[in-house]
């Protein structure tokens, strides 16, 4: 049954509460967070006349909060610092000697509701920023990075990479059935692989070593089973994870949405829905990854202006850039600096790429060969079926205004990823999707609360 706790204080706790006050950072979010919000968001979850009284939501919410806000890393070392920090305490409006709820209730409420209520937390605070004025959606920036799951691939225990669980579930069956073959003095119990003792199998331990492995985008745990293996960003290598995406404004840089992807490169596609839904006139900085024709197509569809960086220039100082090659529309042909015909010889049917050379022999003839190719068969120019989406791509990044926002992508959306992972972002601490998304979002609600309280602190200095 859904209820709150009582909230009086008694005089010690009034008395040291008054002598040791909260921060002026910590007070100011406690004035802030929506405890109203928590109890109708969670209400559906709670039987309103039966059962045993709950513990008190909000303080469970707030529990959560502290130890993301502080990043404070495990249950249990959460509730032991809920239970001696003092400032902790009086955030929670707990008494010096009141009791807490175990580290099993927490958890509980964090799978049952805690998604809701984060969600219900971020949205209440964006909703009032968009209220007060404070978010721009005409200028917006978007960006990925990948997390760490808590999983890994282990070929001794993870022979399942792709099965759904209800068939890890029938192996394990399946295996625990065979040890009982095996050696009949095993109890017949569910099988627990942190406490059932099996017979030796080197045979079946044998089978398992050798088996196909699966391709690495398909690869999965038994630890994370919603996990992917995400792309090593500078060098660094594959893991498994998710891709967590933010967008914010550039107003005052405010994070406005929260994508959380388990595939491989979704990121693209997760971008061009928010390209879809964006309105005429709209802005959007991206990084390199998001500079495909595909999107560039869809931002001219839906009339968004586009900031990437420039595709990088010619390897080759010598070799004619593509620019040079003069493309007919009427003809379908390109003409060369030496005004040669070049005409279309083939197309990848995969990529949509079209293929133009020069007739057998005039390259080779020509005195222009040495500074255009080394091809045996002579020069070939690639036309792309978005390659008008291109030209324009790479004539607006040229201008002031793409600049701009290339730089000021790099300032505010690689910043916002720095100072989520000091709030524990850079390794999940939950299993699943569902709980990436919890984490990932309730960093976000940080991140905004913090800058709003920086916001209001450069309005009145």
């Amino acid at each position: 049954m859904l209820q709150r706790r009582e909230q009086t204080q008694d005089w010690m706790s009034q008395q040291v509460y008054r002598a040791v006050p909260l921060s002026d950072e910590l007070q100011r979010i406690k004035e802030l967070f929506p405890d109203e919000a928590v109890m109708e968001a969670v209400r559906p979850g709670y039987s309103n006349d039966s059962g045993r009284p709950s513990e008190d939501p909000v303080l469970l919410t707030k529990t959560l909060f502290l130890s993301f806000l502080y990043d404070v890393v495990g249950d249990a070392k959460t509730l032991d610092t809920l239970r001696n920090r003092l400032d902790w305490r009086q955030f929670c409006d707990l008494r010096l000697d009141e009791a807490l709820f175990d580290r099993t209730t927490l958890v509980k409420f964090r799978r049952s509701v805690g998604l809701v209520v984060i969600e219900t937390l971020f949205q209440t605070l964006l909703t009032d920023l968009v209220h007060q004025g404070r978010v721009d959606f005409r200028h917006r920036f978007f960006d990925g990075t990948p997390v760490k799951a808590r999983a890994a691939i282990n070929p001794y225990r993870d022979d399942v990479y792709t099965e759904t669980l209800a068939a890890i579930e029938a192996k394990l069956q399946q295996f625990h059935d065979t040890q009982i073959a095996l050696d009949p003095a095993l109890k017949t119990t569910p099988v627990e692989l942190t406490k059932t003792q099996y017979a030796q199998d080197n045979a079946g331990v044998d089978a398992r070593w050798s088996q196909e492995m699966k391709p690495v985008g398909d690869r999965q745990s038994a630890g994370d089973p919603d996990a992917r293996f995400q792309r090593g960003k500078h060098g660094k290598r594959s893991e498994l994870g998710y891709e967590i995406f933010f967008s914010t404004d550039s107003a005052q840089l405010f994070i406005e949405d929260v994508l959380v992807s388990a595939e491989a490169s979704q990121g693209q596609s997760l971008f061009t829905e928010k390209l879809v839904q964006s309105e005429p006139g709209q802005q959007w900085s991206v990084d390199a990854e998001f500079r495909t024709g595909g999107i560039l197509h869809a931002a001219e569809e839906a009339r968004v202006t586009l900031n990437t960086p420039v595709q990088p220039g010619n390897a080759q100082k010598k070799k004619f850039p593509k620019t040079e090659f003069v493309y007919d529309e009427d003809t379908d042909t390109y003409a060369c600096p030496a005004q040669q015909t070049l005409s279309h010889c083939g197309t990848n049917q995969k990529s949509g790429e079209r293929h133009y050379r020069a007739e057998r022999g005039i390259c080779a003839a020509c005195p222009y060969r040495e500074d255009c190719t080394t091809s045996k068969t002579g020069r070939t120019v690639t036309r792309n079926r978005f390659e008008a989406e291109w030209n324009r791509q790479r004539e607006h990044a040229r201008t002031p205004e793409a600049v701009m926002g290339k730089v000021l992508r790099g300032i505010v959306a690689e910043g916002k990823f720095a100072e989520a992972v000091r709030h524990g972002l850079k390794t999940l601490r939950y299993v699943g999707r569902s709980m990436a998304v919890l984490q990932s979002t309730l960093v976000a609600y940080i991140l905004n609360l913090k800058r709003l309280l920086r916001v209001e602190a450069q309005a009145t200095s």
